[in-house]
Formats: structure tokens, C-alpha cells, sequence
């Protein structure tokens, strides 16, 4: 196992840990209608989504399952491109992913739903409420599009 490889687990396992750290505290703390205001600009709230991200094809459209095997495939495909990353940048990006995908597999496995709390406003505006695996996935999947900015480099073999 080298670098990229240890890195990637290592991010994977701390993005767990710590998505699911948070929601624990979130599902302790923030009891509808209780809500604690972090800054002007973000809140932390309560929210399920049954959906996919933004809780697109929620309010069961879609069984839980389904997103829980559509996510686990997509985790095993990146953890095989994380085993053959050449590149530190995309192994720590494929962890990010799949500790948010995994983090948020936890949930839909026990509450059928994720447990969003993270919720971002300003003045009428607001973005949908996310945790801190959406966030990982997020950073992932903008690290991995930074990297292709250069394409002279390969960054899988």
C-alpha cells in the first residue's frame, strides 16, 4: 500500500467519523423546532432528506435501498480508482467522496433518510439544508476538478 492509498483510507475513515460525530450531535441538539444560529449568514437545523442530493427524487419516490446500492457501487468503482491514483490530490478527493457517499449510506441504512443540519442564508436567499458529508462529496469532486486544469498529468494508470 503506498501514500496515496493510506491517505485515501485515512480520509475516508475521518470524513465517517466525523459526519457521523456531527449528525449524532445534531440529533441530540436540535429537536424540532430547536435551531442554533452560528453565524448571520448559517443556522443549524433539523432537516431528513429522503432524496438524493438537494432532496431531488425525494418524499419516497424512490426507496432507500436503491440510493444505498446506487452509492456503494459508485464507492467500490472510486475506491478501485483511489488503489490505482497516481496522483496525492485525487487519492485524498476519491476519500472525501467516499466517506461522505458511505457517511451518508449510514444514515438511509438506519433512518431511511440523511440527517441534514447545516443550514446557509442570506437575506431572502438559502441554500438547501446539507451535513458534513455533502461537504466532503463537495470538496472531493471540486478537487478532482482542479486537478483536470492540467491535463498533461494522469492521475490514474
Amino acid at each position: 500500500m503506498n501514500i496515496i492509498q493510506r491517505s485515501g483510507l485515512l480520509i475516508i475513515g475521518a470524513t465517517i467519523v466525523l459526519d457521523q460525530a456531527t449528525k449524532y450531535w445534531a440529533l441530540e441538539q436540535l429537536t424540532p423546532p430547536n435551531m442554533i444560529n452560528v453565524f448571520p449568514f448559517m443556522d443549524f437545523i433539523l432537516a431528513w432528506n429522503e432524496g438524493i442530493s438537494f432532496g431531488f427524487l425525494g418524499g419516497g419516490v424512490v426507496p432507500p435501498s436503491a440510493f444505498i446500492l446506487i452509492a456503494v457501487l459508485i464507492s467500490a468503482f472510486l475506491l478501485w480508482q483511489l488503489w490505482n491514483s497516481t496522483s496525492l490530490v485525487v487519492g485524498l478527493a476519491f476519500g472525501l467522496i467516499i466517506g461522505g457517499a458511505i457517511g451518508n449510506v449510514i444514515d438511509r441504512a438506519i433512518y431511511g433518510a440523511v440527517v441534514d443540519f447545516i443550514l446557509l442564508s442570506w437575506k431572502s436567499w438559502s441554500w438547501p439544508v446539507f451535513n458534513v458529508a455533502d461537504s466532503a462529496i463537495t470538496c472531493g469532486v471540486g478537487l478532482i476538478l482542479i486537478d483536470s486544469l492540467w491535463p498533461d498529468r494522469r492521475s490514474t494508470k
